[in-house]
């Protein structure tokens, strides 16, 4: 007897719904895209428990006649495709005819749908694929869908379904993007009887876009429309001063279906070309219609992938859209001058004088030609004093070193004359040279091993290289050392001791910031609210998806804005799928150890030199948080050699 058997129908759609249905987005996804394939000018999703016991899909479509209701639950039956060749021309978003099969095989499933010539809908339940009720009833034009249980046969699949605040995340995050390429669709979503989302499907993309970003992000963005004589693209793509740190803020439809496309976010990136600080991206929704037979989005199951025939024209078509729209746009507001006379009210009244003295006799003209000249003298040298005598930088200057101060926490510090700390670090220098020139040539060979492993303890800064590097002397030579890298590794093994030992302290903000988040943003801030707390911030809710900042970190004073809370979120969404909460806060403390360290470019004074080779000494400080090292070393015996002194 043959080992290759034919599967049971059962066992088989269990096998096909893992390449379809792999959470509870998946069965939101695919139900939505039916109700648009059918028309529908307004859809309403309504989830429980993260979609794990409920997903209710209305929607005001054509509907489906009883005949082809229980037939589209039936493997590969679909009205959208007749032919192979059809998949060269697809206009719909489904076409596979495997979803609802699929959903139906692994969950308990009610279907209800009437079309507009019917005087009474079709009720289906299915358990497993299976129908095991059929019933007329009253409904509304249109098809309601209702999945329970998802997963409730395959408890394995159940298994691995992440909290329910990241399943409800996948969701919202599918609704949104539905949202943004269907403006003329009004969307509602609901989850445990609370709204999320709702677009009035008034076609205005930018409406859409204030739903789900918010205010400060909708009036940041530009638009873009650009077309040649094969595609047409348009959206918004926001202004270089609006970021984020990862990518998932950006939204590619082909058609009108949602696409992950590194083509199209490459022409997005280059664009922008030098305007995006490093490891920046803008927040991007654009559309690309096009030919059907110049794409194929038929090469993978979930069909987010998409392939162009034509890719050299379509990243020039978008990065052309792009550009132009950026180039539109006022990045750097003109410099507008009223235009008023440039003369001063005494240069005035000498000109009108002069007009006055033809009316006077010529004794008369002498005198007040005298007083003119003695007015404008006075005028004259008052402004040339001003001139003279500009504005001392010295206040700067004490400003500069009080906020490094600050930083350091360096207390009971007088402030010295540069040129004064530098003799006495210059004095210094050459005594501990001379004396360590004469203990060397008295010591016998083996001991400079020993004198060079504690040159390290002993650096002595000399001085700053393009205001990035710091030369430092030890007892064994020079040392070079990365003063952005060095301090990053600082701050890091700082904050992280105080983590680890619970004690770091939240400086409350003067003003608090105003964080407007999708409704994903929102669900892992709730569910990673205790470990951000716990690095110091304070964060609560203000209404909606509002939150509000009232404290941050000790150390970052100088935070401007809410740009460092949003790329701990968007930390959050890269790596919440690693699920180890230890390394979400690590990467959250790297981040911030970046962006409130010395800056390649900060000019230090030698005494802020000093207290971070005293940190680094502390820490024992030999790379940064991203593994470059910190420190090259130049010994005495390499130096000479160089030179060829030996």
């Amino acid at each position: 007897m043959g080992k290759v058997k034919v599967l049971a129908e059962n066992v088989a759609n269990k096998i096909a719904a893992g390449e379809v249905v792999e959470r509870p987005a998946s069965v939101v996804k695919e139900l939505v895209e039916n109700s648009i394939d059918a028309g529908s000018t307004k859809i309403e999703v309504k989830i429980k428990n993260g979609g794990k016991d409920w997903i209710q899909v209305i929607d005001n479509g054509e509907g489906m006649s009883p005949e082809d209701a229980k037939l589209s639950f039936e493997r590969h039956a679909t009205s959208k495709v007749e032919k192979a060749n059809d998949l060269f021309a697809l206009r719909t978003l489904g076409f596979r005819g495997e979803a609802l099969p699929s959903i139906s095989a692994v969950s308990r499933l009610s279907l209800t749908t009437r079309t507009e010539d019917s005087l009474s809908g079709l009720k289906l339940r299915l358990v497993g694929g299976e129908i095991e009720k059929e019933e007329s009833c009253g409904a509304a034009v249109g098809t309601n869908i209702i999945v329970k249980d998802l997963f409730f046969n395959t408890p394995v699949r159940y298994k691995y379904l992440k909290q329910t605040s990241t399943e409800i995340g996948h969701i919202s995050d599918i609704v949104n993007r539905l949202s943004l390429s269907y403006p003329k669709i009004a969307f509602y979503l609901e989850h445990n009887g609370r709204k999320i989302l709702e677009t009035t499907g008034n076609g205005n993309l930018l409406d859409v876009i204030f739903n789900i970003y918010g205010r400060q992000v909708a009036k940041e963005m530009l638009e873009v429309d650009y077309s040649d004589d094969y595609m047409e693209l348009k959206g918004y793509v926001s202004k270089p001063s609006i970021t984020r740190s990862s990518r998932k803020h950006q939204s590619y439809f082909v058609n009108g279906r949602y696409v992950k496309s590194a083509l199209m976010s490459k022409a997005v990136q280059e664009a922008y070309h030098t305007l995006l600080t490093i490891h920046r991206n803008p927040i991007v929704i654009l559309s690309l219609k096009l030919n059907p037979i110049l794409v194929d989005v038929n090469v993978h199951p979930t069909k987010l992938e998409a392939k162009f025939s034509r890719g050299s024209v379509v990243y020039d078509l978008v990065k052309k859209g792009v550009s132009q729209a950026i180039k539109a746009s006022d990045l750097v507001p003109e410099l507008k001058l009223n235009k008023k006379n440039n003369k001063s009210d005494a240069e005035e009244k000498y000109t009108q004088n002069e007009l006055d003295l033809d009316s006077k006799s010529s004794n008369q003209k002498e005198e007040a030609r005298k007083d003119i000249r003695v007015s404008k003298s006075k005028k004259e040298s008052k402004q040339n004093y001003s001139f003279i005598a500009p504005k001392s930088n010295k206040e700067s200057k004490e400003i500069r070193v009080k906020k490094i101060d600050k930083l350091y926490n360096v207390e009971g510090l007088k402030l010295e004359s540069d040129d004064l700390k530098q003799e006495e670090t210059k004095s210094k220098i050459k005594a501990e040279v001379i004396e360590d020139t004469m203990v060397k040539e008295d010591k016998p060979e083996y001991d400079q091993e020993f004198v060079a492993e504690e040159a390290e303890l002993n650096l002595i800064p000399i001085g700053q290289i393009h205001q990035t590097y710091i030369v430092a002397q030890g007892l064994d030579g020079m040392y070079i050392i990365d003063q952005h890298a060095a301090h990053e590794r600082v701050r890091y093994e700082e904050l992280l001791t105080q983590f680890k030992s619970g004690e770091v302290k939240t400086q409350e903000l003067l003003i608090p910031l105003n964080l407007e988040l999708t409704h994903q943003e929102v669900e892992l801030l709730n569910e990673n609210k205790e470990e951000i707390e716990a690095l110091g911030f304070s964060i609560e809710n203000f209404g909606g998806s509002s939150y509000i900042v009232r404290g941050v970190p000790v150390g970052l004073y100088n935070l401007k804005d809410q740009q460092l809370i949003l790329d701990c979120i968007d930390k959050l969404l890269d790596e919440k799928e690693v699920g180890e909460a230890y390394k979400l806060v690590e990467n959250i403390i790297i981040m911030i150890s970046c962006k409130t360290a010395i800056k390649a470019g900060d000019k230090l004074s030698l005494r802020e030199m000093n207290k971070l080779i005293d940190d680094m000494e502390r820490y024992e400080v030999s790379n940064c948080p991203h593994g470059r090292p910190v420190m090259m070393h130049l010994s005495k015996k390499e130096l000479e050699k160089e030179f060829k002194r030996i």
